[in-house]
């Protein structure tokens, strides 16, 4: 048998085995991957004789060297399952399906190459095309590794997650920041039209505008991890890395852009709950009715008259904001008040709406069903889009320092982005707001 048939011949043995694993639903078992690691090693060593030397050459691998990344070239194997942690487990970063499993597989060789500089992670990221950019920003207070470049699909999660799971960022305008600071032209003023008597001089007019600045700031995640990560944990480590950072950064988002206070601890961001009732935007709040004061004395009336606060060019893109007990004790009350179950609360139980308005819910909105929220904030209704823009300077990058955590034989993770908020449109005592919300009233 020639370099050529023994090549096609182990390519079709690693095929057969994907197809089998792919028809039953399953991972390879420990031996299935075994024995497709050895074929798959061979394969690439015949591709080399067969074309001469011609094709890439990588460092050293040992003999059970993995790769997963789809090739469609002639004589190359192909993608296959990798059977990583327990089959019962599921992805919940990641989709939990092949693919999924591959793209975490791929990011968890990526931290074990460029966090830990594992030399089999580096080894198997120079074949597979994982870029490791270690930037050498060494510290001499930590001896800490400079940001890394996080692979695309691992960036790609975590900002997905972001937009998933954070509320504000889901439903604010999300613009790129191409520096440091980014001003961004408003219009407040138009044209306006006179009438003028036969040859008399008309009177001219300008449109007005202003800038809505956004100043880049840093937001960070320091934890800690083991300094030993077992292939048989990359997946679910990583999908945990990547869950428990996005929640994080969510959740800052979604508290400086609904409550940030504008001290240094939010980032400088006044978020557009405290904005709407600080006494410059009359029109952004609405009193509920006398002793109108907890979330189960919030009646339709309350919410009708919240909605009337909105003028009606940004009613399209309107939601209501809400926590999760504000969605039971004033929403869905008001549903069964008005009658038994229809069809309209049956399908209201996947995306929850009210007057056919979307209902956003997040924890930091008010959630107490017995607190006494006179003159504070209960509820929010509007377009957040026009009321607020989200600046994106740079997605996460990664760093770790191997001496802060030495006795404990961990390793420190750094995780940053960097970003701003900006509420910018909340009208004013003659202007309405295109987001409003709404206040307990006082008994």
């Amino acid at each position: 048998m020639n370099r050529t048939e023994e090549r096609n011949a182990l390519l079709a043995k690693c095929t057969a085995m994907l197809d089998l694993a792919d028809t039953e639903n399953r991972a390879l078992t420990s031996a299935e991957q075994e024995t497709y690691d050895h074929n798959t090693t061979r394969i690439r060593a015949l591709n080399l004789e067969i074309d001469g030397g011609q094709r890439p050459t990588f460092r050293e691998q040992p003999s059970n060297a993995l790769d997963d990344t789809p090739v469609d070239a002639l004589g190359e194997p192909r993608s296959r399952r990798i059977q990583t942690f327990h089959p019962g487990a599921k992805l919940q970063a990641f989709p939990n399906n092949r693919d999924g499993h591959a793209q975490a597989y791929r990011s968890g060789q990526w931290l074990r190459a460029s966090l830990l500089g594992d030399l089999k992670a580096l080894n198997w990221c120079d074949r597979n095309g994982v870029q490791i950019d270690v930037r050498a920003a060494h510290s001499a207070g930590e001896n800490a590794k400079g940001g890394v470049l996080v692979p695309e699909e691992f960036s790609a999660t975590i900002i997905r997650l972001v937009d998933e799971y954070g509320v504000f960022r889901r439903n604010t305008r999300v613009v790129p920041m191409t520096s440091d600071t980014l001003n961004i032209p408003r219009r407040t003023g138009g044209l306006t039209a006179y009438y003028v008597g036969e040859a008399a001089e008309g009177t001219e007019s300008d449109t007005a505008w202003d800038n809505v600045a956004l100043v880049a700031k840093k937001l960070m995640i320091l934890s800690r991890m083991s300094s030993e990560i077992a292939d048989d944990a990359l997946i679910s480590m990583v999908d945990m890395l990547a869950m428990e950072c996005a929640l994080a950064f969510a959740l800052k988002e979604d508290t400086v852009g609904f409550t940030g206070t504008g001290l240094a601890t939010d980032g400088g961001i006044v978020g557009v709950l405290v904005k709407a009732i600080d006494g410059n935007h009359a029109l952004a709040k609405v009193v509920a009715a006398a002793a109108h004061d907890t979330l189960g004395e919030i009646d339709a009336d309350d919410l009708l008259n919240l909605m009337a606060a909105i003028p009606a060019y940004a009613k399209a893109r309107s939601r209501w904001y809400c926590s999760p007990s504000a969605l039971d004790l004033v929403f869905n009350a008001i549903k069964i008040a008005g009658g038994g179950t229809t069809f309209e609360n049956l399908a209201n139980a996947v995306e929850p709406r009210f007057l056919g308005y979307p209902i956003e819910l997040s924890p930091v909105f008010p959630d107490s069903p017995t607190t006494d929220y006179s003159n504070a904030v209960m509820i929010a209704f509007g377009n957040l889009a026009q009321a607020s823009t989200l600046g994106s300077r740079r997605e996460v990058r990664f760093a770790t320092t191997d001496s802060r955590y030495w006795e404990q034989d961990q390793i420190g993770v750094k995780a940053t982005m960097r970003h701003d908020i900006n509420v910018h449109d909340l009208g004013s005592a003659s202007v309405k707001s295109p987001f409003a919300v709404l206040v307990g009233g006082a008994s």
